[in-house]
């Protein structure tokens, strides 16, 4: 219907905005993050995901902070590392 409703100047000027600007990642990534959604809400009715759940370029992001148990253990498990205890003193 677009295409019917529109001049031949129209479609020239889109012609010449796409060859310049062809498909921005943010475009595709919002195309891609509002499908996925709508296939999950075909499938299951009742779910807390917004079309921003699906997005590739932004993730959400987890502020969990690691415990000092698990930097420790991270850090040791460096081949090559060498752990400095603080001197007893």
């Amino acid at each position: 219907m677009m295409l019917a409703g529109m001049t031949s100047t129209e479609l020239g000027e889109w012609a010449v905005f796409y060859r310049d600007h062809y498909f921005q990642d943010s475009l595709m990534d919002a195309h891609f993050s509002n499908l996925s959604h709508l296939a999950v809400s075909l499938m299951c009715k009742k779910h807390d995901l917004t079309p921003a759940s699906f997005s590739l370029l932004c993730p959400k992001t987890v502020d969990i902070e690691p415990s000092d148990e698990q930097l420790m253990s991270l850090a040791e498990s460096i081949s090559g590392g060498m752990r400095y205890v603080p001197a007893s003193g």
